[in-house]
């Protein structure tokens, strides 16, 4: 089970989609041709010097990028809004928090990660002991910053630096294509107001926050429980995630409650996310060409 996620695996829940509307997937269907092809091509130079750093720090390594994966009518139709597609998805995973349980490799950060076993580098890092893998992590992050450096011309020091670049590109686009719009902010503001008349906390009403509001609370309280087991102090205003450890039976009645939730910020939202998710997606789309993923 996964406990407390690492810096990759967290930022793979976020750049594969976890939760919906704020994160954004792969550019699939729905990316232009061309930027999905140049996406591509950064990908497979960088793999290149990746695998030529990595022989030269004496460490195996496979130039690998994953094979591109068109999304379904109904992904499409949820990306862009749907109102229909989404209610569907939500009443049996709600936000995919809690649904990790019940449905294990079906949605969120088990399903990256069951995605990443196909990477032949993952079963190379699984044979490390803890010191090589230690060793391996620091190679790895000095010959990532090479090829974003050769490839992509941008400045990191290791390979959380180059998501927190992604993340702070999107908050700028946002800023100034979302939050900017006056019809976006009008119902972000209603959705806000639905919701706090459903009971639920609301403290921001930018587009960007609210379309994350309802989410980010059960994001929290499985933090919360995860925490708990774990020892863990969480500091206030943390954004930090910890994955609890939970049979199926033990996270149905958490899922229920987020079900609840996450159709409670669909019924408020449904305009909201009609004329909202079109925007966001087409950011993704835009920043993925810029910041390729493996």
């Amino acid at each position: 089970m996964i406990k407390q996620m690492s810096l990759t695996v967290a930022a793979l829940a976020v750049l594969a989609g976890c939760g919906g509307a704020e994160a954004g997937s792969e550019p699939k269907a729905g990316a232009s041709a061309a930027s999905t092809t140049a996406s591509a091509d950064k990908k497979l130079r960088m793999e290149s010097v990746q695998a030529d750093c990595m022989k030269q720090k004496g460490f195996k390594y496979v130039a690998y990028v994953k094979p591109e994966e068109k999304k379904t009518a109904a992904e499409v139709n949820r990306d862009n809004g749907d109102y229909q597609e989404m209610r569907k998805h939500r009443e049996k995973y709600g936000f995919e928090v809690f649904a990790e349980f019940v449905y294990p490799g079906e949605v969120g950060i088990s399903k990256a990660i069951d995605e990443r076993k196909n990477d032949p580098n993952a079963k190379i890092t699984e044979d490390l002991s803890t010191a090589q893998l230690d060793s391996y992590n620091k190679a790895f992050d000095a010959c990532f910053s090479r090829a974003a450096k050769e490839v992509l011309g941008k400045t990191i020091s290791k390979r959380m630096d180059y998501y927190n670049q992604f993340m702070k590109a999107k908050k700028l686009m946002v800023a100034r294509e979302v939050d900017g719009d006056q019809r976006i902010v009008a119902l972000a503001s209603a959705m806000a107001d639905c919701l706090r008349g459903k009971g639920h906390k609301v403290t921001k009403t930018t587009p960007r926050d609210i379309s994350r509001s309802t989410m980010d609370s059960i994001e929290a309280m499985a933090t919360k429980i995860g925490a708990e087991q774990q020892g863990i102090k969480i500091e206030p205003g943390s954004k930090q995630i910890v994955m609890p450890e939970l049979t199926a039976g033990q996270a149905k009645p958490y899922l229920q409650k987020e079900i609840k939730a996450a159709l409670d910020d669909l019924e408020c939202g449904k305009d909201f996310y009609a004329a909202y998710n079109p925007m966001n997606e087409k950011i993704n789309n835009t920043l993925f060409a810029e910041f390729p993923m493996r």
